[in-house]
């Protein structure tokens, strides 16, 4: 089985710069630094960190306005990190084991100290620059948290390379900043995930992306939800990629397992939070969503993954034989011919 598998990777490396690839490091948050435990987390996830990289956790009993960031979860969790069950939502994570929660708005300091709301920022790596004068699809997903005091509009991200980053006030809105990717619709649903979405032209600067909501409150639209008091705007994110809009699907090269073992399919690297789902040919219902999934077939099965990139779809299909096939047959020396 490890036989079958390193090849099958190997072979998907040779083709990475020919098929889907998330530039997003770590884009569904399940790599980490250990389990989160408490608020202000957001840096165990490997690759991702608040907009004020300086910050100490928990530096103080009580948040000012210089330290408000958001907590990471995992379903490994405890405390501020735990997940389905938390004390601010009850929720899992759109893939995997791992999401953001934010705080997108809070107006506590509004009462505390009139016009001083606060806003969460986070910020994640991307691989590398992306490419002046090309164009990218931007997507993640959000769902609100429960606990949330209020739903609001315009939620978005925003692409440079790390100057925002140099904010002395981290949780005051960053207005200064226009987001290349902007929802305007009011985000209400704490059931599902909602997808935001847009297409925009790299300058060759970018690096990092920042999702937030960069609106003060006189240029945003926000409801009271009757369920809940308090002060906040919170929502789950998850599923955060930046892919090249012309982009094709890639389901992985045709491979062979023997009887009991599974496989993983997609590109071999950055798979994690893409915009994509798959199925078995044939059928209409979704098994998994994601760049990759880990397939067990009983017998020769051909799978399907769709791509959605800011509207544009696109197919690809593999095939997996299940056989009896020794690692010097013909079968695996095609596999390892990249050429």
């Amino acid at each position: 089985m490890k036989k079958i598998i390193i090849t099958f990777i190997f072979v998907c490396a040779c083709l990475t710069s020919q098929a889907q690839m998330n530039l997003v490091l770590n884009g569904s948050f399940e790599q980490h630094d250990s389990c989160p435990d408490n608020a202000d987390q957001i840096r165990l996830a490997k690759f991702w960190d608040a907009i004020d990289t300086n910050y100490v956790f928990l530096d103080s009993a009580f948040h000012s306005l210089q330290d408000q960031y958001p907590e990471y979860i995992n379903i490994c969790g405890t405390g501020f990190g735990a997940a389905p069950i938390n004390g601010n939502f009850h929720h899992s994570p759109r893939t995997g084991n791992g999401m953001i929660s934010s705080d997108i708005f809070n107006d506590y300091y509004y009462v505390m100290t009139a016009g001083l709301n606060c806003f969460n920022y986070f910020q994640g790596r991307l691989v590398s620059n992306l490419t002046a004068g090309t164009s990218y699809c931007v997507s993640f997903f959000v769902t609100q948290e429960q606990g949330s005091s209020y739903s609001i509009s315009k939620i978005g991200a925003y692409l440079d390379d790390g100057t925002i980053d140099t904010t002395h006030a981290p949780a005051k809105v960053q207005s200064q900043y226009t987001p290349q990717v902007l929802d305007t619709n009011v985000i209400f649903d704490t059931l599902n995930w909602i997808r935001i979405q847009g297409s925009f032209v790299a300058d060759g600067a970018e690096k990092f992306i920042t999702i937030g909501m960069f609106f003060d409150t006189g240029h945003l639209t926000y409801i009271s939800n009757t369920w809940c008091g308090g002060h906040l705007s919170a929502y789950l994110v998850d599923d955060v990629s930046v892919i090249a809009s012309n982009t094709k699907a890639y389901a992985g090269r045709d491979t062979t397992i023997i009887p009991g073992d599974s496989v993983r399919l997609g590109p071999a690297l950055n798979g994690d939070g893409m915009p994509c789902y798959w199925y078995k040919l044939g059928i209409s219902t979704a098994i998994d969503s994601g760049g990759n999934t880990w397939v067990k077939p009983a017998a020769t099965t051909s799978y399907v993954v769709k791509m959605d990139l800011c509207g544009t779809v696109a197919y690809d299909t593999v095939n997996v034989n299940v056989g009896h096939v020794g690692v010097n047959d013909g079968s695996m020396t095609q596999l390892l011919n990249c050429s």
